[in-house]
């Protein structure tokens, strides 16, 4: 049995599992980690963490998980027999979108997009060279929902507006501001995919790959995928 923690900017979410099963899983807002109940998991193989917050962070949780007493493994973004990172500098990739194609990889075995709807939003691409061997490529990053919506609230007069729906020509500011937002991640999207086979999956994973997929045009759905759980099955390369 194994103990999965991912360690985001926003939430903390982990699962209880084995290779196929997950026993439990849960997730609270990183600000509230002290508060981190495993009480009712009674034994434990090994703890493998992904962590993108501050160090301090993850230390206190050790702290929490020593009753364990079993190995703590921090995922790193480091080359393997699997996938192969071409990120100039591999520290500076975020550990999860590393889970994330490594989630990705391990599920379809072959060249994607990987949307990852977090704090951020990450479009990242897997391809495979003349060798068949996958390659880690990089992508772009864009402001997450929360962080457009609140830098257009912080930062004007007359908009101070949460979530609504995602259609052109909208008659009120709630439904203009999501649509703008929505578009332009799809637009993102859409003129990367220009670039790409359009046989090319596309998987949609994190906190607001739901809420993405709901407001999202039909045609532009048809070629999503949604994978929730891809950087927890990431994270098992590490067992």
């Amino acid at each position: 049995m194994y103990l999965l923690i991912d360690i985001g900017n926003t939430r903390i979410k982990w699962q209880h599992r084995d290779e196929k099963n997950i026993i439990a899983s849960n997730s609270i807002i990183v600000e509230e980690f002290m508060d981190l109940d495993f009480s009712s998991i009674k034994s434990i193989e090994k703890i493998i963490v992904a962590n993108v917050n501050h160090s301090v962070v993850l230390d206190k949780i050790k702290e929490i998980l020593a009753v364990f007493k079993c190995p703590i493994i921090e995922a790193s973004t480091v080359s393997n027999d699997y996938l192969v990172n071409d990120y100039e500098d591999t520290q500076t990739l975020g550990v999860d979108r590393w889970m994330a194609a490594m989630g990705a990889w391990k599920l379809y075995q072959r060249s994607l997009l990987i949307i990852n709807a977090g704090t951020a939003i990450t479009i990242d691409l897997i391809d495979l060279d003349k060798k068949d061997k996958a390659h880690f490529k990089g992508g772009m990053i864009l402001p997450g929902i929360a962080i457009s919506l609140g830098l257009l609230n912080n930062s004007t007069n007359l908009i101070d507006t949460e979530i609504g729906q995602s259609h052109y020509p909208s008659s009120n500011t709630k439904d203009a501001v999501t649509t703008g937002i929505m578009t332009s991640i799809q637009g993102a999207v859409n003129l990367v995919c220009k670039k790409l086979p359009s046989s090319l999956p596309i998987l949609l994973t994190g906190g607001d790959a739901n809420l993405i997929y709901e407001q999202s045009e039909v045609d532009w759905k048809s070629r999503i995928k949604i994978e929730e759980d891809l950087i927890f099955e990431g994270l098992l390369f590490f067992k």
